[in-house]
């Protein structure tokens, strides 16, 4: 039974083994690029122009044409010839949802394959075929990804540009990750692809989807002129805050890209938007002790040093927090931050609470040391500084050196003490 239905599958797949040895054949010719042999082999064998189509319409296990595989191998030639038997074999998909220009675009053959291919959609004739080239370069993958997202993605500029130049509107189109060819395009820095877009594709309307490509400009860390030139079509784009709610600058703010903060923080209003975690661009800033960021953040927008997230931690709750020792000293260099010294979160934590919460002893040193911490202050538990101190040296079991650094904070306390009196 299961050999029956084994033969009749092959027949489905292939009818007799006439027809399969012939199929062997001249897939064997389209690998070899053996234009000739092939062509004299269809002329041959299929007289009949319907048994010629429908034979030339056969796909491999991969669902791949006879002309995907002369394009895999690089016989454009082969690939020509057979569309001109055959044109509709142009739009069909292989397997993984390519057209024969998928492929050719991730080879990067822009002389003679895409070339190639775009003229025989467009036809033969004088009138000019435009409809046939706009499906073609519309058609996405399985991966959405269009002919000009899989030149992009592997950096082909050249058949990019001739993709761009055939039909502007697909650099906006987006893949399953909601990237548009304009958005790759800006991610890796590529400057006059970007302006060819922006003068192509981008109109007074035209409405950008998906991640926003001055994200792209952010964290590529790519020079002002890209930033620039997206940062013109910013109308255009409809989504100006990502998935988590943050903005560019966050982005900027965090991995320390002082050329885009200075871009970016001339507009108060991006330094005042909350992400969804409910932090500011400058807690970014301040949870990785990026201090030039921290400057040009308040030099734009000074009054951001009041600002508290969900938590209601100022910028030096956070640096302490996370053990920016470098950030926590430069806010106690200028009296503009003593403000913050004392203050409390919302579960009455002062920076030096948090400093010895999670560990930091540079940072508990620099907090303890300076004469406006109030050593006294109780957090919503009741504990001053030096109780969490006790209470963590023996419930931490990952915090080794809690002893060392309870005794340190002890002689801190009494240093702090006598300069006090002294004074």
């Amino acid at each position: 039974m299961e050999e029956h239905h084994h033969t009749q599958d092959s027949e489905e797949t292939y009818g007799d083994a006439d027809n399969l040895s012939l199929y062997q054949q001249l897939y064997s010719y389209a690998t070899q690029g053996n234009t000739n042999r092939f062509q004299d082999t269809i002329e041959k064998e299929l007289q009949d122009p319907n048994a010629r189509f429908q034979f030339l319409s056969r796909q491999s296990p991969q669902k791949n044409t006879f002309v995907h595989i002369a394009v895999s191998f690089g016989h454009v030639e082969l690939a020509a010839k057979i569309l001109q038997q055959h044109k509709p074999l142009l739009l069909k998909k292989n397997s993984e949802g390519d057209t024969a220009l998928h492929i050719a675009a991730k080879a990067g053959d822009v002389h003679t394959t895409t070339n190639t291919l775009l003229r025989e959609a467009q036809g033969t004739t004088n009138v000019e075929n435009t409809g046939d080239v706009l499906t073609l370069l519309r058609m996405k993958n399985n991966e959405e990804n269009t002919t000009l997202h899989e030149a992009l993605i592997r950096g082909h500029q050249l058949v990019a540009k001739c993709l761009i130049e055939a039909d502007p509107t697909v650099s906006l189109y987006t893949n399953k990750e909601q990237k548009s060819p304009l958005y790759l395009a800006t991610e890796q820095g590529l400057v006059e692809i970007v302006k060819l877009m922006n003068e192509k594709a981008v109109e007074k309307d035209t409405k950008i989807q998906g991640k926003s490509p001055l994200f792209a400009a952010i964290l590529g860390r790519h020079k002002k002129e890209v930033l620039k030139i997206i940062s013109n079509m910013e109308a255009n784009i409809l989504n100006s805050i990502d998935e988590t709610g943050r903005t560019p600058l966050h982005y900027a703010a965090s991995i320390c890209y002082l050329e885009g903060v200075r871009f970016l923080g001339r507009r108060p209003v991006d330094s005042h938007r909350k992400d969804h975690c409910g932090n500011f661009p400058i807690h970014y800033a301040s949870s990785k002790g990026h201090v030039n960021i921290v400057k040009e953040l308040l030099q734009h927008c000074p009054e951001s040093m009041e600002l508290t997230n969900s938590s209601e931690q100022n910028i030096l709750h956070v640096a302490a927090r996370c053990g920016e020792d470098n950030l926590v000293k430069y806010f106690l260099k200028k009296v503009e931050f003593q403000m913050l010294i004392n203050q409390k979160d919302n579960k009455g934590n002062t920076p030096l609470h948090l400093a010895k919460m999670y560990h930091h002893p540079k940072v508990v040193d620099l907090l303890a040391l300076d004469r406006r911490t109030n050593l006294k202050v109780l957090n919503d538990r009741g504990m001053t500084s030096r109780d969490i101190s006790e209470s963590t040296s023996e419930t931490s079991a990952s915090y080794h050196g809690c002893v060392r650094y309870k005794t340190a904070f002890s002689s801190l306390e009494i240093e702090q003490r006598t300069k006090r009196r002294n004074k």
